[in-house]
């Protein structure tokens, strides 16, 4: 990921010598347990083990250089850096394939990652939280197709935001649960050539925190890994639909809600009067990363027989640059979130734009109630409607004019914009904000 979008704790968790230290500590655990098989001493243990402080990834890099493979310029650094360690010297790597290495070491980067995600998310769904409290009873104009539709409840668009936030949280739970999942189980997955059995694997793998993959080829099966993508990805959508909803309702002709806008911040290099949404905008933008290395996931499933490197190139970037994606846009969304602007005036504004408008399907229901026959009552306040914003009357007036085409049992009494909050209650309580 370019500096400009990067996570820190992300780049530590998916730096080369995180990884490097992984690989060590895979084959630190696979060689104390063939210790009681091999002439494996203590001493060739410990000397492994202490190697981590050691951990020089440009060292590694200069091996590869020569050896054009990752791996064994790994296992060739070690074997350096360990003279008179027999058991090192004999028994590294005995029966596992790099893959072994390299996705276990993955599922574990992975696993790391989506905790610092989920925490961040957690962070927002408490702000979200607070906003569906705080704003539960301001009316607002509700907008389908861009249009002036019913009243709602600002609280109400973050309680459904809110929702989603919690969807995301449990599909990354899940995703957890996938992706940590490891193998040691030899170059074709079947163990034929390994040191060890499925029952010390899963031994093996537990210590490191991961599950196994009951069925490998000499990889864990890249599904796993395209799920993880599609859930950012889902988690990026999410994020842009909300950060897409606060661009809307600060345009200009709008301004209901604004962008926190920080002293000495300017809005544009031409006109001094802009305040533009750039956060949203940049969220959104990044969104479409997740996206598109979600659909660089999907592509990574379908690997030659027990597995070609295709994959690898790919991950390689999609994968941290996604987790830094992520990372980030959460960040910058509880920025924003943390420091949003709500004009009440121009949300109280919008909502008598169209004075009683809105309340049309209100009236409609009251005349179906009544007996009226559902075309011609829509007709009766489609006309009323038109009529009322053609001659800046409100529709309550119109409808009244028109009192002797209602059935008598017809009770049309005026509304106003708090009647439309009367489920809020039921609504907020069945999301668990009661």
């Amino acid at each position: 990921m370019i500096e400009r979008y990067q996570s820190q704790e992300i780049a530590r968790i998916f730096s080369d010598e995180n990884r490097l230290k992984i690989f060590l500590r895979i084959e630190s655990l696979l060689l104390e347990e063939l210790a009681g098989d091999y002439p494996i001493s203590r001493s060739d243990i410990r000397k492994l083990k202490n190697l981590e402080a050691k951990v020089s990834a440009s060292s590694v890099r200069r091996r590869e250089a020569v050896t054009r493979h990752e791996i064994t310029a790994f296992l060739e650094w070690i074997w350096a850096e360990t003279p008179g360690a027999p058991g090192v010297a004999n028994f590294l790597h005995l029966g596992l394939t790099s893959s072994d290495l390299m996705d276990s070491a993955l599922a574990l980067q992975c696993k790391e990652a989506l905790e610092v995600v989920l925490s961040e998310l957690d962070c927002n769904i408490k702000v979200l939280e607070q906003l569906a409290k705080k704003w539960r009873q301001m009316t607002c104009i509700g907008r389908t197709h861009g249009i002036h539709a019913e009243v709602t409840s600002l609280g109400f668009k973050f309680l459904g935001f809110l929702m989603e936030g919690q969807r995301s949280r449990r599909r990354l739970s899940l995703a957890v649960e996938e992706i940590a999942v490891g193998k040691l189980s030899g170059s074709v997955g079947n163990f034929a050539s390994s040191a060890i059995d499925p029952k010390r694997e899963s031994k093996l793998l537990s210590k490191l925190g991961l599950g196994f993959e009951p069925a490998a080829t000499q990889v864990v099966a890249r599904d796993r890994h395209a799920v993880l993508l599609a859930r950012l990805a889902l988690l990026g959508g999410w994020i842009e639909r909300l950060a897409l909803e606060i661009r809307h309702l600060q345009r200009t002709e709008v301004g209901e809600l604004a962008e926190p806008f920080k002293k000495g911040q300017h809005g544009s290099s031409s006109m001094p009067h802009k305040k533009n949404p750039v956060l949203s905008e940049n969220l959104c933008g990044l969104a479409r990363l997740l996206r598109a290395y979600a659909g660089a996931g999907l592509e990574n499933m379908a690997l030659w027989h027990e597995r070609d490197i295709s994959h690898s190139s790919v991950e390689r970037v999609v994968i941290p640059d996604a987790f830094h994606a992520a990372h980030f846009m959460l960040g910058r969304l509880r920025e924003i979130l943390e420091g949003l602007v709500v004009r009440r005036d121009n949300v109280n504004k919008n909502v008598a734009l169209l004075g009683d408008l809105s309340f049309s399907q209100a009236y409609l229901n009251r005349l179906l109630a009544a007996g009226l026959p559902r075309r011609r009552a829509y007709s009766l306040i489609q006309e009323a409607a038109f009529k009322a914003s053609a001659n800046g009357r409100s529709l309550w007036q119109e409808l009244a004019s028109q009192k002797g085409q209602w059935p008598k049992s017809a009770r049309l009494t005026k509304l106003k914009p708090e009647d439309f909050l009367k489920f809020l209650p039921a609504l907020y309580k069945r999301c668990g904000l009661a």
